[in-house]
């Protein structure tokens, strides 16, 4: 393969970017320093902040976006990739398939980087509870000042639905509707910020549950039955300090068995 002289380059890159200007698609400048990848990911960024790129705006190919960064194709995947794992950007298939601006907030990309810092010995379980007990207080507070009756009856409907699975068995920390209720309190907020981080702290306390014990005890639905209660009565002090109370127990036996893997305890309600 061939490569490119700077004048050949230069020359490819400018005649795509003027075509993509009169198409009326995104277009981007030659890369000149840094590593070319990130370079790719800023000008992406810039766009999206510029409002030049849109959520559900089809970004172009890979080879014109290697013509018109003058760089190439491989470090067009990583930049790609990269905006991808960030959730920047998604991967559709098909006819119409391509890369596309993320139309939706999307939690993974956040999970994983909690995940992977834990797995480091980055972040503590005590920094996991601390954050966790501080995001969900603050939404339990937005909630009974904003939530309205109906946004209260599907969290009560959730523990009432969960109560009875639990029941004849089919309750399972593998499942991720086990934790359903705190996404429906985040929404009850109506902050999609507050919804995306307490997505993200209850599926990782979630998944690290489910390794050590997949069957939650079944009383734990009283303590949601307690919180939502005092929702309803709009007493939020009352419903943070149940909930604190609850988050600190799972707290202290995820310390337990951390410290002491071998023959891990029930979880208290």
């Amino acid at each position: 393969m061939h490569e490119k002289t700077p004048a050949t380059a230069a020359g490819k890159s400018s005649s795509a970017t003027a075509r993509a200007k009169v198409a009326g698609v995104p277009a981007f400048t030659p890369v000149r320093t840094r590593r070319a990848f990130e370079e790719v990911c800023d000008q992406v960024r810039e766009q999206l902040l510029r409002g030049d790129l849109k959520p559900g705006d089809r970004l172009p190919g890979e080879r014109e976006l290697a013509e018109q960064f003058s760089i190439s194709r491989i470090a067009v995947r990583e930049a790609l990739r990269s905006l991808e794992s960030g959730g920047v950007v998604e991967v559709r298939t098909g006819i119409n398939g391509g890369f596309y601006i993320r139309s939706s907030s999307n939690v993974d990309g956040i999970t994983q980087s909690v995940q992977d810092m834990v797995t480091l010995g980055q972040v503590s379980i005590a920094n996991l509870t601390e954050a966790r007990v501080e995001m969900m207080s603050m939404a339990i507070r937005l909630a009974c000042a904003r939530a309205t009756e109906e946004e209260l009856d599907a969290i009560e409907s959730d523990v009432e639905h969960h109560t009875e699975l639990f029941k004849s068995g089919g309750g399972s920390r593998n499942s991720k509707s086990v934790i359903e209720f705190y996404r429906l309190i985040a929404k009850a907020t109506h902050n999609e910020v507050i919804v995306l981080m307490i997505d993200a702290l209850s599926e990782i306390i979630r998944d690290m549950l489910a390794r050590i014990d997949p069957q939650p005890r079944k009383d734990i639905m009283q303590v949601r039955r307690k919180v939502i209660a005092l929702m309803r009565q709009r007493d939020a002090e009352a419903a943070c300090t149940a909930m604190r109370n609850h988050l600190q127990h799972v707290s202290d036996y995820l310390e337990s068995v951390s410290q002491n893997p071998v023959r891990p305890r029930k979880l208290p309600g």
